[in-house]
């Protein structure tokens, strides 16, 4: 099961992604082996939804559309946020104290941020949590095996299980495009099938798009020593 999972967020954390040519491409091809994974979870999702979606951007001026969707949705309007730390700009000294703690996580496993990108990114926490399950399958150790088990835990809990419940509600209330509603509703799905496993978390309920007036961070990727299959 750890294996289908590890590939779902690598799919979600494509799927997140600016959306090129090349990247919808790779996630149309992806579908059969989406599929299978979901099948394999008891996840109810509809396949072929997304299969007539993504061919419906397979025409340029409908890829602009997306495109454009993206940098709205993202980037310029901030209506929806996809790093962690927008959602608690409130509380002073939040975002310094999130920040270290994510990049803590990620150099207990050998890993570190793209320069120039923030590490409580959508992205690179969906890839971060595809990573350490796969350390869990492919560890020759119990100890190994438990180390990874537990960071997984622990970062679900502490971070992307807390936000990612808000980010699919906006995503899904302001997206004007089916693939968005698509892949927010896939990755809830997903993500609330994890948390039942994961106790203690505490969800982050209220976004404040006035805290953010002026910023502007960008999310990014997690540089690995092994890229999860694809």
């Amino acid at each position: 099961m750890e294996l289908y999972k590890a590939f779902l967020y690598r799919f979600l954390s494509l799927a997140f992604e600016y959306p090129g040519e090349e990247t919808l491409k790779t996630l149309k091809e992806a579908l059969d082996d989406l599929s299978l994974c979901l099948k394999s979870l008891g996840i109810d999702f509809d396949i072929n939804a997304m299969k007539t979606c993504l061919q419906d951007y397979e025409r340029e001026e409908r890829l602009l559309d997306l495109q454009c969707e993206w940098s709205s949705l993202f980037i310029t309007s901030l209506k929806v946020p996809n790093w962690e730390t927008a959602y608690e700009l409130e509380k002073a000294g939040r975002k310094a104290h999130e920040l270290a703690d994510i990049e803590g996580f990620y150099r207990a496993f050998g890993l570190e941020v793209k320069q120039g990108y923030e590490p409580d990114g959508l992205i690179p926490q969906l890839e971060f949590l595809s990573l350490l399950l796969l350390k869990k399958v492919h560890a020759d150790e119990v100890e190994k095996k438990e180390i990874a088990g537990k960071g997984y835990e622990d970062f679900f809990r502490e971070h992307l299980g807390r936000w990612y419940r808000l980010f699919c509600q906006l995503v899904e209330g302001e997206t004007q495009e089916e693939y968005y509603r698509l892949m927010s509703k896939l990755m809830r799905s997903f993500l609330d099938r994890e948390r039942q496993e994961i106790k203690g978390i505490l969800d982050i309920t209220e976004y404040r798009r006035e805290m953010l007036e002026g910023s502007t961070w960008e999310c990014g990727f997690v540089n690995r020593k092994a890229l999860p299959p694809s």
